[in-house]
């Protein structure tokens, strides 16, 4: 009994000693712990990239404000878009009416 008891004191010491050497986390009792949380990556710097700043935010309040205000501001995509919506509905391919679309067509057939 006593070998088996001298046996497993040292399977933990070797194992306390692995753990120190390759820097894991020692835990003979398996307690829980909030290690796994410490090893994730911080998500710090991706949650500050996907908000907006506070001056960014500020510079869309301030050039909304503008816009209603009656100030020209230039955005060059939006220009680009509205360029393209005005040749394509003189090809005759823009948006239909509101009522005139597939949609509606197929429902003055069934009538």
């Amino acid at each position: 009994m006593a070998a088996a008891a001298s046996q497993a004191a040292r399977k933990l010491k070797v194992a306390e000693l692995s753990a120190k050497i390759f820097g894991n986390l020692f835990n003979p009792t398996g307690a829980r712990s909030g290690n796994y949380v410490l090893r994730q990556n911080f998500r710090g710097e991706h949650m500050l990239r996907y908000y907006l700043s506070q001056r960014e935010m500020n510079l869309m309040k301030t050039s909304r404000l503008s816009r209603l205000m009656g100030e020209k501001l230039y955005d060059p995509d939006e220009i680009d878009r509205l360029n393209v919506i005005e040749r394509r509905k003189a090809r005759g391919k823009g948006t239909p009416k509101k009522g005139e679309g597939r949609r509606a067509l197929l429902a003055k057939k069934k009538r």
